[in-house]
């Protein structure tokens, strides 16, 4: 419950709850959507079936949850327990006010587009608490009359003085607010695709380079010309044909076997790498001169099976780093006998002996810096302009359905516009 025992309150989404646990013969709740706690509140109360007289009056249509007035999960769990309790839920589209009636307790309140604003603290009152007692209240509490005690209304305490006016007006004159409709207009806008950039990372393990002083592999060389030879070597370059057991991914899922174990398969860096182009290329369109984007629908199967795929690239890099270490001694003595080799023409003066050379190698290999495994997904929206942009329509025209391009972008009804040319 709301600490706040005045008639103006800061009414949130606990205060709601409460209030609502409390009805025992009559509860009414009337706003454009719900939260997951006044939600919960709802659905324990009708499950309880403990109070006779229950209206629930909603829109709950796709804005408000867009605009933050409600959440898509808690309505459609509220909707799911009403039907199976008989509790019918009533619509008003554009409803945006709320109301409360638990008993003789009755709440009334702005809800918070939560895209816009955060919930009001504590000393921000949104709504107003009325019962039996406090309507006879009302007139003293607004300042109508003088309150029998204390120290005058419990809100609009201070009186607005004319430099915090002059405040205002000079701190608009300086920045001036955009134009309302444009501002709405860019507040609620939303499309079907999104921009989106993928950097895979740790899968290029064979390519790494490792960087030599320049007189290791360029002793030859005048040395004058020395500094300007940049001198680096691939160690594990022939180490592309190894193979590590991961499990198999199909259209990006992780196959089983019939004794429920994953299906597991000897798989080569390209493999790995194919993996992931086989999976981008269903999900990822390409837009020459404009990047690459995605179907807003597609974004969460595209995130499971890049997580999934993001696994399997962990599991295969370790089993190859398991791998490399074995050869460690190996991979070590080949490229000494490498470099030794290029230095057999060189002048005894500049030669190094075998032991300085192995110890270089060892250095550099210590020194490869260990690259986390990962797959890094940005995703950037849409704006208003490109829906203006020809050429980018056209591009997005030649790479995706015609039938997809049907209201690709919406600019929803609580922000009145001129109609967009498409």
């Amino acid at each position: 419950m709301n600490q706040n025992p005045g008639m103006f309150q800061a009414i949130t989404d606990p205060h709601i709850a409460a209030t609502i646990a409390q009805a025992q013969q009559r509860l009414v709740f009337m706003a454009p959507g719900v939260s997951e706690a006044v939600s919960a509140a709802l659905v324990t109360k009708i499950a309880q079936g403990n109070c006779p007289q229950m209206v629930l009056i909603l829109d709950g249509d796709e804005e408000c949850c867009r605009l933050g007035y409600g959440h898509a999960e808690a309505l459609q769990k509220l909707h799911q327990v009403a039907t199976q309790h008989g509790t019918a839920i009533r619509r008003q589209p554009g409803l945006r006010l709320c109301l409360l009636m638990a008993d003789e307790q009755v709440l009334i309140w702005t809800p918070t587009p939560l895209m816009f604003e955060a919930p009001p603290g504590q000393n921000q009152p949104n709504g107003i608490v009325l019962g039996p007692s406090t309507l006879e209240k009302l007139p003293a509490a607004v300042g109508l009359v003088a309150a029998v005690a204390g120290d005058g209304p419990p809100i609009g305490k201070q009186p607005m003085q004319a430099e915090a006016v002059k405040a205002v007006m000079e701190a608009i004159k300086a920045v001036p607010p955009a134009p309302f409709d444009l501002s709405r207009l860019a507040r609620v806008f939303s499309s079907k695709f999104q921009f989106i950039e993928t950097t895979l990372k740790g899968a290029e393990l064979t390519k790494r380079e490792m960087r030599l002083d320049s007189l290791i592999l360029n002793a030859d060389a005048p040395e004058e010309l020395r500094p300007l030879l940049h001198t680096t070597i691939q160690p594990f370059n022939s180490d592309a044909d190894k193979t590590v057991d991961v499990p198999v991914l199909i259209n990006g899922e992780t196959a089983y076997r019939a004794n429920g174990q994953p299906h597991m398969k000897p798989t080569k860096q390209a493999d790995i790498h194919a993996y992931w182009s086989e999976l981008t290329g269903r999900y990822i369109i390409n837009m020459p001169g404009f990047g690459k984007i995605i179907r807003q629908a597609d974004k969460a199967k595209f995130e499971a099976e890049r997580l999934a795929f993001e696994q399997v690239l962990r599991d295969w890099v370790t089993g190859f780093k398991s791998q490399v270490d074995g050869d460690h001694a190996v991979r070590v003595k080949r490229v000494v006998d490498l470099i030794a080799l290029r230095m057999r023409g060189v002048n005894e003066g500049n030669r190094l002996p075998r032991e300085r050379i192995e110890d270089l190698v060892r250095d550099g290999l210590s020194k490869l810096r260990v690259i986390e495994p990962s797959v890094k997904v940005i995703y950037k929206n849409f704006t208003v302009e490109s829906t203006r942009d020809q050429e980018f329509v056209d591009a997005l025209k030649k790479v995706v359905p015609k039938d997809e391009l049907t209201d690709w972008f919406s600019v929803f009804d609580a922000a009145p516009a001129v109609p967009l040319k498409r």
